[in-house]
Parts: structure tokens; C-alpha cells; sequence
């Protein structure tokens, strides 16, 4: 039997270390595979009422992240478009707000200085954007602050997008399910 060389025990170690490396200096992930419009399907989400329509516009812009999420159609007509621009990973970024579209049945409505502020970071290598939001809002017994955590995941495949959303004021999380426009939709 012969005996290694002392430095090929090393050898595992310094692989290892090459490969840290490599992926250390690797750039943040882009909006890439998410990039498109996504339709919502009704059957498989959370309830959308009042509204009729839901989509979502995700577009990269260099290392950021634009999401335009359009609603369409309220019972008492219109449409209404709400829009960020984020660089994920990033500082805080402070988007103005015409009205909280999400608000349902819930008699809220954007106050404080109708604006939202949003961190977000991706996880999952990329397939999952995570933003968490602050806005505040108007009740009935005044003004109060709303945090908002939500998950874009793209699905392996790269055809369906899952959102998830947890806000401090439900205790049920909302789920929407979307499939590409350009893809046949369930």
C-alpha cells in the first residue's frame, strides 16, 4: 500500500475553497426568469373581491427589480395600478401610493403620507423574491402602521408564480397563483 502525500489530504480543502469563491463573486441573481406578465388564476387563489382582474408585470432593469401589480375591473369600475422599483438586497426604497388596492372589504384605506417603503432580497438562488413593506393606513379609530411580507416564487419549471403574502394586521396569509400570459393558463 502506498502512502499519500500530505498535501493530497489538502486537496478536498483547497476544491472546496475554490468553489466558495467562485460563488462569492458570482453576481446578485436578476429578475430574469421572473420577467413577464403573469395572469391570476382565480381558482387556485385567494379571493380577489372586489376587483374582477389581477395581474403582474415583472420587468429587470439592470439590478433592478420593477413589479407592477394591476388590478382591474372593481365593482364600482376602473383599474388601479401599484408599482415598485427595487434593487434587492439593497436600501429601503420609498414608493408613493394613489390607494391601497389590496384593501378588501376592510374599510382601510392609504393614509399617513400615502407612501409605502419596501426592502426585498432573493432567496432560493433566485427563484424566490421576498419584499417586506410598511405603509400606513386610515380606520375607523385612526391611522396604523401595516407591515407587509410577501414571496414571489417561481415554480422550477419557470411557468407559474406563487404569492405569498403575510400582513400584520390578518391572521391568514393570502395566496395567489399566476401563470404566464403568453402560456396556456389552467
Amino acid at each position: 500500500m502506498t502512502e499519500k502525500h500530505p498535501a493530497s489530504r489538502l486537496l478536498p480543502f483547497a476544491i472546496a475553497l475554490v468553489g466558495v469563491a467562485l460563488l462569492a463573486g458570482r453576481p446578485l441573481p436578476d429578475a430574469g426568469a421572473m420577467s413577464g406578465t403573469w395572469i391570476l388564476d382565480k381558482s387556485l387563489s385567494t379571493d380577489i373581491d372586489p376587483w374582477l382582474n389581477l395581474s403582474v408585470a415583472i420587468a429587470a432593469d439592470g439590478d433592478a427589480v420593477i413589479l407592477k401589480k394591476m388590478w382591474r375591473g372593481s365593482r364600482e369600475g376602473g383599474a388601479t395600478t401599484d408599482s415598485v422599483r427595487l434593487i434587492p438586497g439593497s436600501a429601503v426604497v420609498s414608493e408613493p401610493m394613489e390607494q391601497w388596492p389590496d384593501n378588501r372589504h376592510l374599510g382601510a384605506y392609504i393614509a399617513g403620507g400615502r407612501t409605502k417603503t419596501v426592502a426585498s432580497r432573493w432567496e432560493d438562488g433566485g427563484r424566490t423574491l421576498v419584499t417586506e413593506a410598511t405603509l400606513t393606513v386610515s380606520i375607523q379609530q385612526g391611522e396604523r402602521e401595516v407591515r407587509i411580507y410577501t414571496e414571489y416564487r417561481l415554480s422550477p419549471e419557470g411557468d407559474r408564480l406563487d404569492v405569498l403574502e403575510l400582513r400584520s394586521t390578518r391572521p391568514r396569509p393570502t395566496h395567489y397563483v399566476f401563470f404566464r400570459a403568453d402560456a396556456r393558463t389552467r
